[in-house]
């Protein structure tokens, strides 16, 4: 399991022995996921997911002043963009903003230090659209500017 129990630090067996309690969501949302995808139709969704993360990496790129460096083909629904340097670079900085996003505007993104710069990678999905991709550019902005 990708969780440890109760049995923390005190071995492979104590520690995976009683998972607790189980979340059974995911099982009891399958069979109406898989009902939509196929409503929807599963190439329409892929391509549609696509289409919005390339989407979302030109916007961001563009409006951020830094290269996309990814090519259309390398992408399937994330894509992962660079931030300018003043948007910081350590874990700490990554770790701020994602929390800050997070926890003031609802938006989870997954952010981390690569090169000496923080780096974004968007996740398109069926329920989002072009206005989340603004939403985000607008608040990542507004929370490295005043530093989180």
């Amino acid at each position: 399991p990708p969780v440890v129990s109760w049995g923390l630090d005190q071995g492979f067996t104590a520690e995976f022995d009683w998972p607790g309690t189980r979340d059974p969501s995911a099982a009891l949302a399958a069979p109406t996921a898989i009902e939509l995808m196929r409503e929807l139709g599963v190439g329409a969704v892929q391509a549609y997911n696509h289409a919005l993360a390339w989407q979302a990496g030109g916007v961001l790129a563009e409006r951020w002043g830094v290269p996309l460096v990814q090519r259309e083909e390398q992408i399937g629904t994330m894509v992962t963009v660079p931030l300018p340097p003043e948007a910081g670079s350590s874990p700490e900085d990554a770790q701020r903003l994602r929390d800050a996003l997070l926890f003031e505007d609802h938006i989870e993104v997954q952010l981390h230090p690569f090169r000496d710069r923080l780096w974004i990678r968007v996740s398109a999905q069926i329920y989002n659209d072009a206005s989340d991709v603004e939403r985000l550019a607008r608040a990542a902005e507004r929370h490295w500017k005043k530093k989180y």
